[in-house]
Protein backbone atom coordinates (compact mmCIF):
# COMPACT_ATOMS: atom_id res chain seq x y z
CA UNK A 1 0.00 0.00 0.00
CA UNK A 2 1.18 3.52 -0.83
CA UNK A 3 2.08 6.14 1.19
CA UNK A 4 0.97 9.71 0.75
CA UNK A 5 1.83 12.92 3.73
CA UNK A 6 -0.57 15.59 3.17
CA UNK A 7 -0.01 18.90 4.89
CA UNK A 8 -3.18 21.13 6.23
CA UNK A 9 -6.19 18.96 6.06
CA UNK A 10 -8.20 20.74 8.09
CA UNK A 11 -9.83 21.96 5.12
CA UNK A 12 -9.67 23.18 1.60
CA UNK A 13 -7.58 21.25 -1.05
CA UNK A 14 -5.57 19.39 1.99
CA UNK A 15 -8.78 17.81 3.64
CA UNK A 16 -9.60 17.20 -0.13
CA UNK A 17 -6.98 15.93 -0.80
CA UNK A 18 -7.03 13.07 1.99
CA UNK A 19 -10.86 12.54 1.20
CA UNK A 20 -9.20 11.61 -2.23
CA UNK A 21 -6.05 9.26 -1.72
CA UNK A 22 -8.54 7.52 1.23
CA UNK A 23 -10.98 6.47 -1.52
CA UNK A 24 -8.34 5.12 -3.28
CA UNK A 25 -7.38 2.91 -0.74
CA UNK A 26 -4.15 4.78 -0.09
CA UNK A 27 -2.11 4.80 3.34
CA UNK A 28 -3.01 8.94 4.36
CA UNK A 29 -0.68 10.87 6.91
CA UNK A 30 -3.04 13.50 7.56
CA UNK A 31 -1.45 16.53 9.27
CA UNK A 32 -2.94 19.79 10.85
CA UNK A 33 -2.10 22.24 13.29
CA UNK A 34 -4.82 21.32 15.85
CA UNK A 35 -5.54 17.58 14.51
CA UNK A 36 -9.74 17.00 14.59
CA UNK A 37 -10.79 13.53 14.03
CA UNK A 38 -14.20 14.14 12.83
CA UNK A 39 -13.23 16.22 9.43
CA UNK A 40 -12.33 12.72 7.62
CA UNK A 41 -13.80 9.46 7.53
CA UNK A 42 -12.59 6.83 10.22
CA UNK A 43 -10.24 4.26 8.18
CA UNK A 44 -7.51 2.52 9.25
CA UNK A 45 -5.58 4.02 6.23
CA UNK A 46 -5.65 6.98 7.91
CA UNK A 47 -3.14 8.63 10.51
CA UNK A 48 -3.97 12.17 11.79
CA UNK A 49 -0.82 14.22 13.21
CA UNK A 50 0.19 17.66 14.40
CA UNK A 51 2.09 19.58 12.07
CA UNK A 52 2.56 23.04 11.67
CA UNK A 53 4.93 24.18 9.22
CA UNK A 54 6.86 26.86 10.62
CA UNK A 55 7.58 24.74 13.35
CA UNK A 56 11.30 22.91 12.24
CA UNK A 57 11.04 20.49 15.15
CA UNK A 58 7.47 19.71 14.72
CA UNK A 59 8.10 18.86 10.69
CA UNK A 60 10.97 16.33 11.85
CA UNK A 61 8.72 14.36 14.36
CA UNK A 62 6.01 14.47 11.90
CA UNK A 63 8.56 13.05 8.67
CA UNK A 64 10.02 10.77 11.42
CA UNK A 65 6.77 9.51 12.76
CA UNK A 66 5.71 9.12 9.37
CA UNK A 67 7.20 6.11 8.23
CA UNK A 68 8.62 5.77 4.58
CA UNK A 69 5.89 7.84 2.26
CA UNK A 70 6.02 7.52 -1.27
CA UNK A 71 4.16 11.11 -2.12
CA UNK A 72 4.37 14.17 -0.02
CA UNK A 73 1.47 16.68 -1.12
CA UNK A 74 2.92 20.12 0.81
CA UNK A 75 -0.81 22.02 0.86
CA UNK A 76 -0.28 23.90 3.88
CA UNK A 77 1.47 27.58 4.04
CA UNK A 78 2.05 30.73 6.39
CA UNK A 79 1.18 34.34 5.28
CA UNK A 80 3.34 37.15 6.32
CA UNK A 81 2.58 40.36 6.08
CA UNK A 82 4.52 42.73 3.82
CA UNK A 83 5.34 45.79 6.05
CA UNK A 84 5.32 49.21 3.55
CA UNK A 85 7.93 51.77 3.44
Amino acid sequence: MKTVLITGCSSGFGLDTARYFLERDWRVVATMRTPRDDLLPASPNLWVIPLDVADPQGIQAAVAGAGEVDVLVNNAGFGARRRSS
